[in-house]
């Protein structure tokens, strides 16, 4: 009884829903395809099935992600309604996977033995069979590579695929420069460079002025004469102390060198976590969507925000992190592992997006544009781990972020007028900074 009242909850329109209505259920947008189709192929597994079932944004397709789940979970096999009779390739439905077949052809095949080489010429060869495209399809991190392994698998099977005939071109990304993260990393450099002339000219001006204040007491009136007991002695001190200078001075060098490096390599591994988030958006959006890159909003406190989308389902303002180590984020806390405890961390990626999604707000609004804006953050280091509970702020992974950026792709929320005055100010903006940078 209580199952049923939650899915009425979820559905009050209807009565509870069917396996077979759950199986004709769409799944994303980047895989726009009846949810019993993907089952069947492999392609959903029990892992997104359960995070559709709890994160999707359409609660139709939350709650047929929620049936077939539970029936996973019950059988040992993908379901399959008893009624649907075996049917022969050429009859069934058209596969949609986003993709033309030449397309899916030039595609490069990611896995060892055969990588980076075309999968169409894989596929002709035999090197790659169908047990291999069904391995792409379930585990290749690349959607785009997912996509293809299904053309090329219905494709091998004679199964007419649909391809696509108007598309909207690819996602146009408007940069205002330098990133924060290249800007920090020149700084950093600069610094380190400014740290290491001043040691060395402090180690030049040690071992000189005790030379210089020998070498002008030998030639005095009350000089010390070198051979004799006292100067010997002399010298050695004075050695001495040009050696201790020199190791302090090699120690701070190498103390400030190895923070100074610490710093860089954050940084320019938080550009490359952005390049690689982009990327992803690249492959998994098309022509109607736009993505800004290092945005900074005008005003006293000049806010930069790593990313800005805009496109039919509304504006995002996108914070990345690449940060190492273990974290976990509850609510609007961010904590990270320091041997067995858990610290609070001094910044919060929540509470960063949040304040950047305000911001912009207020910025199109000053622009006569009343728009929301969603904040979220992108987590974009694959080899730290990330525990999210009951998260103030949606965070995406990057294992995730084709579903993600699929998920918030649910309808029409902005119409294109406005779409086209929100990308325009953005980009004038933009194009202003990039001015400024060059004079």
């Amino acid at each position: 009884m209580k199952t049923d009242q939650s899915r009425h909850a979820l559905n009050p329109s209807s009565e509870a829903m069917s396996l077979e209505e759950a199986r004709s259920v769409m799944w994303l947008r980047n895989n726009h395809r009846p949810l019993g189709e993907l089952l069947d192929e492999g392609y959903l597994n029990e892992h997104r099935l359960a995070w559709a079932a709890e994160k999707a944004y359409n609660p139709r397709l939350k709650e047929a992600a929620a049936i077939l789940l539970a029936w996973v979970r019950r059988e040992a096999t993908p379901p399959r309604p008893p009624s649907d009779p075996p049917t022969p390739a050429e009859s069934w439905p058209e596969i949609q996977a986003g993709l033309t077949v030449e397309q899916a052809r030039a595609t490069r095949w990611p896995f060892k033995s055969f990588k980076n080489r075309p999968m169409g010429d894989l596929v002709d060869t035999r090197q790659v069979g169908l047990k291999d495209l069904a391995y792409a399809i379930e585990n290749a991190w690349d959607q785009r590579v997912r996509q293809a392994a299904i053309v090329l698998m219905a494709v091998r099977l004679n199964q007419v695929v649909e391809e696509p005939t108007t598309p909207a071109g690819s996602l146009r990304v408007v940069s205002e420069g330098k990133s924060y993260s290249e800007r920090k990393q020149l700084a950093w450099t600069s610094v380190q460079g400014m740290i290491v002339g001043a040691l060395l000219v402090l180690l030049i001006l040690g071992l000189i002025q005790p030379l210089r204040f020998l070498l002008s007491s030998s030639n005095g009136p009350n000089s010390i004469q070198l051979i004799s007991p006292g100067g010997m002695i002399a010298l050695l001190l004075l050695l001495a102390l040009g050696l201790g200078l020199g190791g302090l001075a090699a120690h701070l060098f190498d103390t400030v060198l190895n923070k100074t490096e610490e710093q860089i390599e954050n940084y320019r591994r938080g550009q490359e976590g952005e390049d690689r988030v982009v990327e992803a958006m690249r492959q998994n959006l098309d022509g109607n969507w736009t993505l800004f890159r290092n945005v900074t909003l005008p005003g006293r406190n000049k806010t930069d925000i790593d990313l800005v989308l805009v496109g039919p389902a509304g504006v995002w303002a996108l914070e990345v992190k690449t940060f190492t180590g273990e974290y976990r984020n509850v609510g609007g806390h961010w904590e990270y592992k320091a041997g067995n405890r858990w610290k609070l961390s001094r910044l919060s990626p929540s509470q960063q997006a949040q304040n950047n999604a305000a911001r912009l707000s207020s910025f199109l609004k000053a622009e006569g544009i009343k728009q929301w804006v969603t904040p979220a953050v992108v987590w974009a280091n694959r080899e730290s781990c990330l525990t999210v509970e009951n998260p103030m702020v949606a965070v995406w992974t990057m294992d995730r972020l084709p579903e993600e950026l699929g998920n918030i792709w649910q309808e029409q929320a902005i119409k294109e007028p406005m779409q086209t005055r929100i990308v325009e100010k953005l980009t004038t903006l933009c194009q202003s900074r990039n001015s400024e940078e060059a004079d």
